[in-house]
C-alpha cells in the first residue's frame, strides 16, 4: 500500500543522518506497529509516508502509494483524505473553533446520532458531550480518539498514528487498541501504528517494525521477527514480551 526504498532524511543545518536507507513496505489490510526507541526515526517515517517532512530536513529516495511515486503535487487530493497522518498531539490537527460533531459531519454527512455512535466504538465514555464539545473542552485521551473518527468519517482508508495512546490512561490502552482492531476489520483498513507500547506487539500487530537509530533493524512477521533476535534491542523486546 505504501513503500519507501532507500529512504534517507537528514537535518539540512548540520547533516546529521536521521534515516540512513530505510527500505519499508506498508502492508495492505493489516496494521503494522512500528517499535524503536526514542530517536530512532519512527515519526519521520510516518511522516515521510504522508509527505509532511517538517521544514529544515532534507529528504531523499523514494515513497510509493499504490505502486505510483510520491513527489511534488501527488499528495494533493491523496493525504488527509485517503491517507490520514494522527500526530501525537492530536487537539492540534482540530479544528479549533468548531464542535467535534460539526467537523466530523462536515466531512461524512453522517448525522448526530451516527456520529455518536462512531465516537462510541472508539471508547468514547460519553459521546454526545464529545460530539458537542470544542476541542479545547477535551482531554488529549478524547481528542485522539475524535481525530481518528474524523479520518474514520472521511473514508481514510490508510490511517498513520503516531502515539495514538500516549495521552490516554493506561487502564483503557488495551480497550482502545481492542476498538482499534475492529475498526481496521471493519474497514479492512492499512494502519501504520507508531508505539513505545511493546503489549500492542502482541495484542493487534500482524506485522511489526523495528527501527534503530534511523535504519530498519527488524521487520516482518512479529513471531519471526522476535525470534531471529539478530539486533541487541529486538531481542530486548524478547526478553520483555517473554517475561510478561
Amino acid at each position: 500500500m505504501l513503500r519507501t526504498r532507500g529512504l534517507r532524511v537528514a537535518d539540512a543545518a548540520t547533516g546529521r543522518t536521521l534515516l540512513d536507507g530505510v527500505d519499508f513496505d506498508l502492508a495492505a489490510g493489516r496494521i503494522t506497529v512500528l517499535l524503536g526507541e526514542s530517536g530512532a526515526g519512527k515519526t519521520l517515517l510516518a511522516r515521510s509516508l504522508a509527505g509532511l517532512l517538517p521544514a529544515g530536513l532534507r529528504a531523499g529516495g523514494r515513497i510509493y502509494y499504490r505502486g505510483r511515486e510520491m513527489d511534488g503535487g501527488a499528495w494533493e487530493g491523496v493525504r488527509g483524505r485517503e491517507v490520514f497522518y494522527s500526530p501525537q498531539n492530536a487537539a492540534a490537527s482540530l479544528n479549533p473553533v468548531l464542535t467535534v460533531g460539526v467537523q466530523v459531519g462536515e466531512e461524512s454527512g453522517l448525522r448526530p446520532g451516527e456520529i455518536e455512535a462512531l465516537l462510541g466504538r472508539l471508547q468514547l465514555a460519553d459521546p454526545a458531550r464529545a460530539r458537542r464539545s470544542y476541542p479545547h473542552e477535551l482531554s488529549g485521551g478524547e481528542c485522539q480518539r475524535c481525530l481518528l473518527a474524523l479520518a474514520l468519517a472521511r473514508g481514510a482508508g490508510v490511517l498513520l498514528l503516531d502515539e495514538p495512546f500516549s495521552e490516554i490512561d493506561a487502564g483503557a490502552h488495551d480497550d482502545l487498541a481492542d476498538a482499534l482492531r475492529a475498526e481496521q476489520r471493519r474497514g479492512g483498513l492499512t494502519v501504520l501504528l507508531v508505539s513505545h507500547h511493546l503489549g500492542f506487539v502482541g495484542r493487534v500487530a500482524d506485522r511489526l517494525c523495528v527501527l534503530a537509530r534511523g535504519r530498519v533493524a527488524a521487520s516482518g512477521d512479529p513471531a519471526d521477527v522476535l525470534a531471529s533476535g539478530r539486533h541487541p534491542y529486538v531481542r530486548e523486546i524478547a526478553r520483555y514480551l517473554e517475561e510478561r
